[in-house]
C-alpha cells in the first residue's frame, strides 16, 4: 500500500468529489481478475482505520470510480466485488455530502 496524499489533503481522483472523498487505487487490471487477497484486505483495513479516526464518516457511501465519473475502472471483475462490500450504495450517484469538519490531531 502507498500513501497518496495525506487525510487532511483533497485529492485529485474524481472531479467534482474530492472535497468530501478517500480515493483507493488497485493498481493493475481488474477487469477478468481480482487484487491479490492482500490488497483487498489493506483497502479494508484503510477504511476501517479512516473510520476509526474520525475521517471517514461512520456512515459513509462507498462506490466504484465508474459511478462517479466515466471510467472503466476498477475493473469489470473488481467492480462486481466492491458491490458486495459494506457501505457500497451507488445504484445511481448520491447527493453530494458536506465535507467532515477538519481534526487537528
Amino acid at each position: 500500500m502507498y500513501e497518496g496524499r495525506a487525510w487532511d489533503r483533497i485529492g485529485a481522483h474524481t472531479l467534482g468529489w474530492n472535497n468530501v472523498a478517500v480515493s483507493v487505487c488497485f493498481m493493475g487490471d481488474y477487469s477478468r481478475k481480482m487484487p491479490p487477497s492482500g490488497a483487498l484486505a489493506a483497502a479494508r483495513a484503510l477504511i476501517d482505520c479512516g473510520v476509526q479516526i474520525g475521517k471517514i464518516a461512520p456512515d459513509y457511501i462507498l462506490c466504484g470510480h465508474r459511478d462517479l465519473r466515466a471510467t472503466e475502472g476498477p475493473g469489470e471483475t473488481l467492480y462486481r466485488h466492491i458491490q458486495t462490500w459494506d457501505h457500497y450504495d451507488c445504484g445511481i450517484p448520491p447527493a453530494k455530502p458536506e465535507p467532515l469538519p477538519y481534526k487537528d490531531e
